[in-house]
């Protein structure tokens, strides 16, 4: 699935910043009178160079010192997951300070694992956070519900809001717009690779594979073979594992279905599809990894998590999502790492499921301008920036999400992130019922698959059983 617009890989890099001209931080309050002025004049002046995306700092310098003093103070409460972005979060919330003291910022960290309990809980009683993360999955339930704010007023009034709402990849902004107005601001956008730890490949006598046609011989098989070699066992014990394969599925067996032509639900989403037989044969493929003891079962996993066990050298082969890439970077010290596509399967494909998070106001905020004063931010091109400058998240626009792909960042194949997006495949989402409460049979079912040994095929016909009755209304 294509963002609307191609680049190459100097295209991408060089047009950094040359957008940024008249966009950024228009709805900050108090008015920054001179911004406009002094982007543009750092644009001019600036020449961007492979490798030294600093551009985005000087504009943060220049911009500070000709910020408007503020008045009122506006409590205004953000609500996020991912321990992992908090460098890149608190550098947006430096700048936003100075941008607009009136402002005054209350940052929540909330684990993903209680993340959306929370929220749909603080929605349904009144007490939400102004201004939140909202992923694609629950969206469209959310809006459907009628509790998210409707930014398209806002954005329409003021004409350098919507170039910067324009800036963004064209299916972002589809994906967060409902009934023709946007309902959240895209924030980033994440695709899949596999992360392959390189002494263990060259320990195992293999080389990267040739990445000419995108690494067209990197196939199921081949993919097999590496995990094969990168495994070692000590009498009946696994020391070295050659791949993860986890129960998950945007960076687990998602990727391996829609690549083998299978999908999840039917076109009209009334029904399940993961039992015909293109997503049963993927599903069959990526679980052999478990069954043939090529990778760590629960009770590996329980003693160390799968990110641990590729980072202290026990794994060769890991699903990652681009959002790992940073953390990846920090904590990967005894090894050189890189990147490899999602194997193509027999079908010639190789498709990786893409996804991006959107900032996002609650309908019930008492403090609506000052919580779009700070989404707004977020998606200028400074607060944008700093996503793609910090190496943890890819922007979700056009002219800062070159700063994530320098070559000052690692790993050398950090490019699959941006080719792949025209090979994937958004997540297969429901407003009512809502995606996590079909969801939530697949993972059950294949929890069954991989720890307990239940046939593929029969697993999937049970979930069908469930999630048919789910999405026709019936309880289950």
């Amino acid at each position: 699935m294509a963002f609307g617009k191609s680049f190459s890989r100097r295209q991408f890099l060089t047009t950094a910043a040359m957008a940024a001209g008249g966009t950024l931080l228009a709805a900050c309050q108090p008015k920054v009178v001179e911004v406009e002025k002094v982007v543009t004049q750092i644009v001019k002046e600036e020449v961007i160079v492979e490798g030294t995306p600093q551009i985005v700092e000087k504009i943060v310098e220049k911009v500070v010192e000709v910020a408007a003093p503020a008045e009122k103070a506006v409590d205004v409460r953000y609500m996020w997951w991912g321990s992992e972005q908090q460098r890149a979060i608190d550098m947006q919330l430096e700048l936003f300070k100075d941008l607009a003291p009136n402002i005054n910022m209350n940052s929540e960290l909330v684990p993903w694992a209680q993340y959306w309990d929370k929220l749909w809980t603080a929605l349904a009683g009144g007490d939400a956070p102004d201004t939140f993360w909202l992923n694609m999955s629950n969206f469209a339930s959310l809006v459907a519900k009628d509790t998210l704010m409707n930014l398209q007023p806002l954005l329409d009034a003021e004409e350098k809001l919507k170039n910067d709402w324009e800036l963004n990849f064209d299916s972002l902004k589809a994906a967060y717009k409902f009934e023709g107005d946007a309902y959240s601001w895209p924030r980033d956008y994440d695709t899949i690779t596999l992360a392959v730890n390189m002494s263990l490949l060259e320990e195992a006598g293999l080389s990267l594979p040739d990445s000419a046609n995108d690494f067209s011989a990197w196939d199921w098989v081949m993919c097999k073979e590496y995990a094969t070699a990168m495994t070692k066992k000590e009498g009946d014990r696994t020391t070295q594992y050659g791949m993860v394969a986890s129960n998950t599925s945007q960076t687990g067996w998602f990727n391996w279905v829609y690549s083998n032509g299978g999908t999840v639900l039917n076109e009209d989403k009334t029904e399940f599809t993961m039992n015909e037989a293109p997503a049963v044969e993927a599903l069959r493929e990526y679980t052999s990894y478990r069954r043939e003891g090529m990778a760590p079962g629960s009770e590996a996993l329980q003693t160390m998590g799968e990110s641990d066990q590729f980072v202290t050298g026990r794994v060769g082969l890991m699903h990652i999502g681009s959002w790992n890439v940073g953390t990846l970077n920090e904590q990967v010290v005894d090894f050189e790492w890189d990147a490899l596509p999602i194997p193509y399967a027999p079908t010639g494909n190789s498709i990786c499921m893409i996804h991006g998070l959107g900032n996002t106001i609650a309908k019930s905020t008492k403090v609506a301008e000052a919580a779009f004063t700070w989404v707004s931010y977020l998606g200028s091109f400074a607060g944008s920036g700093v996503l793609g400058n910090s190496d943890t998240v890819i922007p979700s626009r056009a002219d800062t999400a070159p700063l994530w792909f320098s070559p000052q960042f690692k790993p050398d194949n950090r490019d699959l992130f941006l080719t792949w997006t025209d090979k994937s495949m958004f997540y297969p989402n429901t407003a009512e019922p809502t995606s996590a409460q079909w969801n939530k049979f697949i993972t059950d079912e294949m929890t069954l698959v991989l720890e307990e040994g239940k046939d593929v095929q029969q697993a999937m016909d049970d979930a069908k059983k469930s999630i048919d009755d789910v999405l026709a209304g019936r309880a289950v």
